[in-house]
């Protein structure tokens, strides 16, 4: 191997070589890296007699590159680029080393959060940066680092864990008082039933459940109409009505009995909550990605 500290003598004249080749002038050059004329062409001249051979064919206007010259910027332009990404690449890495977790408002609030202080305790040496947003973030611009989104198909990245398939079914609150002995779907018709309205697809509403039951649905005006999934869960919770909701986000309130599921109505799979790991094997997003998966794996076998 080429021993860097002998051969690398010239790097600073590299730096001033690319800024020549880009501008094709030794003055544009020279105000580009903040330094006069005389100091850029100094530098060239060094590099030339270093080397044994013109790189610029020169005239009072501008500098054309020679066949060598040539050759040389394509190999020394790209690697200089490289090594400046690199640098800072690293020093953001330096800057921010937690790790940067993003998912929806209701995962987060129902799923995630309260399973966070078990990996704070098996890996307290991390730090999570918790991005929690509806809709879709642009995971490399926004620098995250780890994302769950729930998706009909998988998301295209290279790393992509299914977690866990929701099934939605009916639930209410033991405070809720029914108009009907809840024993069919038909009987859903004559209950004051909680819509979800906004961004969520038609897979998650009453009237694609009543369809799968065929009976035909209600009008969303027979009910209350709530545009996020956590309030639609608190107001079912309120005993306000009856709302569509799936697991895994309701088995909290399913195990502690503040919300009760129909039984022997039916259940409809959906889609699945897939995990993204965006990094290029970073050792952190590897342990949380670990643990994450442990996690659902448990919710799979209990839920």
């Amino acid at each position: 191997m080429a021993n860097l500290r002998k051969t690398l003598t010239k790097l600073p004249h590299l730096i001033t070589f690319d800024a020549a080749c880009r501008h094709n002038n030794f003055t544009r050059a020279a105000e580009d890296l903040g330094v006069t004329r005389v100091s850029v062409s100094r530098q060239i001249a060094e590099l030339e007699k270093t080397l044994g051979t013109k790189l610029f064919y020169r005239d009072h206007r501008k500098v054309t590159l020679t066949q060598v010259g040539r050759a040389l910027e394509a190999e020394v332009s790209p690697a200089l680029h490289q090594i400046a990404a690199a640098l800072q690449s690293a020093a953001v890495r330096a800057g921010d080393t937690r790790l940067t977790v993003t998912t929806t408002s209701a995962f987060a609030t129902y799923w995630l959060m309260p399973r966070l202080v078990d990996f704070s305790n098996q890996h307290p040496e991390i730090e999570l940066n918790l991005v929690v947003s509806d809709r879709k973030l642009d995971l490399e611009a926004e620098g995250i680092d780890v994302a769950i989104r729930y998706s009909k198909t998988p998301p295209l990245w290279e790393k992509v864990t299914p977690l866990l398939r929701e099934r939605v079914f009916p639930v209410y609150s033991p405070n809720y008082r029914p108009r009907t002995g809840l024993s069919s779907p038909e009987d859903l018709l004559e209950e004051n039933l909680l819509h979800l309205s906004g961004i969520y697809r038609p897979g998650a509403r009453w009237p694609n459940w009543f369809r799968q039951c065929d009976v035909t649905p209600p009008p969303e005006s027979s009910g209350v109409v709530l545009n996020t999934y956590i309030n639609m869960l608190q107001a079912a919770i309120a005993g306000q009505g009856i709302a569509l909701a799936g697991n895994p986000l309701v088995d909290p309130n399913l195990s502690d009995g503040s919300l009760i599921k129909l039984v022997g109505f039916p259940e409809i799979e959906r889609d699945f909550f897939y995990l993204i790991d965006a990094t290029k094997s970073r050792q952190d997003a590897n342990t949380f990605c670990d643990w994450i998966r442990d996690q659902a794996s448990i919710t799979s076998q209990f839920g």
